[in-house]
């Protein structure tokens, strides 16, 4: 009985969902009361991984988001027998265009049209929210269970606040279990500043370690799971998204990341390491000690990510049967800007074949990035080019975080420090570049190590080189960023039953 309950809750919460914000009347508080009343810790278990699963659907089954939002937009990218009009559209930052021609009848269907509805996540806000109102009531649960299942789902909420803000700007912001009224956004930088209130109470509130631990005993939730480091790096970057958009702050939000970079990167009880380069495939399989935080892909369980939602699959070609190119690929003149032809580099051998230097679109010589290679096959004979876990943070992004906060603030040789572990581990030449150098060393040094991981894009908005055509081959003017050239589009679903809402109205 106790099961049939759980799954009426999650049907009543899937079903009552409207673009996110699930309205319920005040008396009526779903068949999921029954659920915590009378539940138990496998029940709550089995509650929290529908929320990470919310997430992976978010992100990895049902769109393609880190490969459109944070990999292709603005990006220099060209096709050899991918999508072209896609393509185009995401570099050129078309999204009215995308919108028009991707998201028919603008209803958020499709791997494009479901990164403009922001239902999945918002189904992420409300179950964390949901269980941190109803867990007390579940019996048989210890006080260290309810912390440990609390402090997760106070991570899953403010990830999934944190992406839309990269999306969307101003979302609308709850923290009520069952909300019933419509709201309206709130400016994004009093959703972030909320943010990081809420995991900072967390983190306060948690000195031993034990409600979210550096890391888990557990193989099956090493990575998957949320830890202390990956509420320490979801803060690293919500301080430097702040300091873009709230920049009277800066230096306090700089402060901030360096305080947490200490703690996460020199303070962790060696539970984070980089793993060696002759090794980096396995980072992107899941599970290392450089992981931070990432999204579980079971290929045995049929835990599939959607084909488009993997970097490598468009990237990739030579684990296909009767395919001899890639569907798209880097231009040259930026890979030899990132790997210079005459460097060390141990990445270049590592990660990409022997055509990377070659003139673009030769078909006889195509270019591949080999980093994410994890070929698998699934349902029959579809194969996908990595059957790994999709990495979200880990650890060589926050090092190099902690790195372009230090040289903010000035103190510059700790940067250089931090820099070059990520540079000495790829045998490349040490940086003791200083000043306005540095900090685009740093920025660069990101490019090249994050290249495939869904960062590129929003470390041009949030630095400002997104302006820049020195860093950007297509930038965006001050004006039309400030006009919202930088968002996505809002799915019009959202404007349902709901007086308060608005549109991005620089893509309507």
């Amino acid at each position: 009985m106790k099961k049939n309950i759980f799954i009426i809750s999650l049907l009543a919460v899937s079903l009552l969902s409207s673009c996110g914000l699930i309205k319920v009347d005040a008396d009526d508080k779903l068949p999921g009361d029954e659920f915590w009343i009378e539940g138990n810790a496998g029940n709550v278990e089995t509650y929290m991984l529908s929320i990470y699963n919310n997430f992976r659907k978010a992100t990895m089954m049902k769109s393609a988001f880190f490969v459109y939002s944070g990999d292709f937009r603005c990006a220099p990218i060209g096709y050899y027998s991918g999508d072209r009009d896609l393509l185009g559209y995401l570099t050129s930052n078309d999204m009215a265009g995308l919108k028009s021609r991707y998201d028919s009848g603008n209803n958020g269907e499709g791997s494009v049209g479901q990164i403009t509805n922001w239902n999945y996540f918002y189904q992420v806000v409300q179950g964390a929210n949901i269980l941190l109102k109803e867990i007390d009531e579940v019996p048989d649960m210890t006080d260290q269970q309810v912390r440990n299942y609390k402090a997760e789902a106070i991570f899953m909420r403010n990830l999934a606040y944190f992406f839309m803000v990269r999306l969307f700007g101003d979302i609308p912001y709850y923290t009520v279990a069952y909300n019933s009224e419509p709201l309206s956004r709130t400016s994004m930088v009093t959703v972030l500043q909320n943010c990081l209130a809420d995991l900072q109470a967390l983190i306060d509130s948690d000195p031993d370690k034990t409600a979210l631990p550096w890391r888990y005993s557990l193989n099956s939730k090493s990575g998957v799971r949320a830890t202390r480091g990956a509420v320490l790096a979801l803060m690293m970057h919500i301080n430097l998204w702040l300091v873009r958009f709230d920049s009277k702050q800066s230096n306090t939000y700089y402060q901030n990341v360096v305080s947490l970079g200490d703690e996460l990167v020199n303070r962790n009880d060696n539970s984070y390491e980089l793993v060696d380069m002759s090794r980096s495939s396995f980072i992107f399989k899941g599970g290392t000690k450089e992981s931070l935080f990432e999204i579980a892909q079971n290929i045995n369980s049929n835990e599939i990510f959607d084909q488009t939602a993997i970097f490598s699959n468009h990237f990739a070609y030579s684990c296909y049967i009767n395919r001899t190119t890639p569907s798209y690929y880097y231009k040259r003149e930026f890979l030899i800007k990132l790997f210079p032809v005459n460097g060390e580099d141990k990445r270049v051998s590592s990660w990409f074949n022997d055509n990377i230097y070659m003139s673009d679109k030769i078909d006889l010589y195509p270019k591949e990035i080999t980093k994410f290679m994890n070929p698998d096959t699934y349902r029959g004979d579809n194969i996908t080019s990595n059957s790994g876990n999709q990495i979200v943070f880990r650890f060589a992004d926050a090092i190099l975080l902690y790195a372009e906060a230090l040289a903010a603030i000035g103190e510059e040789g700790e940067a250089q420090v931090q820099l070059n572990k990520i540079r000495d581990r790829a045998g490349a030449t040490s940086v003791m570049s200083t000043g306005t150098d540095l900090q685009n060393d740093i920025f660069w040094e990101r490019v090249r190590e994050l290249i495939g991981e869904g960062h590129y894009y929003y470390d041009l908005v949030r630095t400002g080189k997104i302006h820049d055509i020195n860093f950007c081959e297509t930038p965006i003017s001050r004006s039309k960023f400030n006009e919202g050239a930088w968002t996505w589009p809002i799915c019009r679903k959202a404007l349902v039953n709901n007086p308060y809402m608005t549109l991005n109205n620089y893509w309507e």
